[in-house]
C-alpha cells in the first residue's frame, strides 16, 4: 500500500506551493488536486504520495 501524506498547513496558495516543493525534494509526488475548504483556518490542502522506487510503471 502506498504511503500518503496530507498537507494541511497552508493558509495561501503560495504557502501550499512552497510546502509541496519542499516535500517533492524529499521524494513525495502530488496525488490530488488542491482542495479549498472555506471554513478551515488553513483552507488550502493537498494529498501527496511517496515515490517508492520498488513500484514500476507498466507500459
Amino acid at each position: 500500500m502506498a504511503q500518503l501524506k496530507k498537507i494541511t498547513k497552508a493558509r495561501t496558495p503560495r504557502d501550499l506551493e512552497r510546502l509541496v516543493a519542499d516535500d517533492t525534494e524529499r521524494g513525495w509526488n502530488v496525488a490530488s488536486r488542491m482542495n479549498y475548504i472555506s471554513q478551515d483556518p488553513r483552507p488550502f490542502q493537498m494529498l501527496l504520495k511517496f515515490n517508492n522506487e520498488n513500484e514500476r510503471v507498466r507500459l
